[in-house]
């Protein structure tokens, strides 16, 4: 409990407490309140069609592997964005994507 602009409500943010409230006063003389609940929320970000994705590996495969493109800059990799080719291709084990590097989770918080 506290007011917005109070130090303490971006370390309670950062802390994960489960609920925080605030009262503040605005600029038309009106008292407002916040209640903000920590939950979590499944949730789907996007979804790719597996045979989207085996065709686009498909064709990397012939493209470097049999037609021996070996150019850096590819255009076939910037193609298609609608398909996300280039993340698609990334995604792909090596020798055609990249190798796999995993930082870790990270959480921001903005205010």
């Amino acid at each position: 409990i506290g007011s917005e602009t109070d130090p303490e409500w971006p370390l309670n943010l950062e802390q994960g407490k489960k609920y925080v409230f605030s009262v503040g006063l605005n600029s038309n003389k009106m008292y407002s309140s916040r209640t903000l609940t920590l939950s979590e929320l499944p949730m789907y970000i996007g979804h790719l069609n597996t045979d989207c994705v085996k065709s686009t590996w498909s064709a990397l495969s012939l493209e470097l592997l049999y037609l021996t493109n070996d150019d850096e800059e590819r255009y076939s990799i910037q193609a298609h964005p609608n398909l996300l080719r280039n993340i698609v291709t990334q995604a792909a084990d090596v020798p055609l994507g990249y190798p796999i590097f995993f930082s870790g989770v990270k959480h921001v918080f903005r205010l």
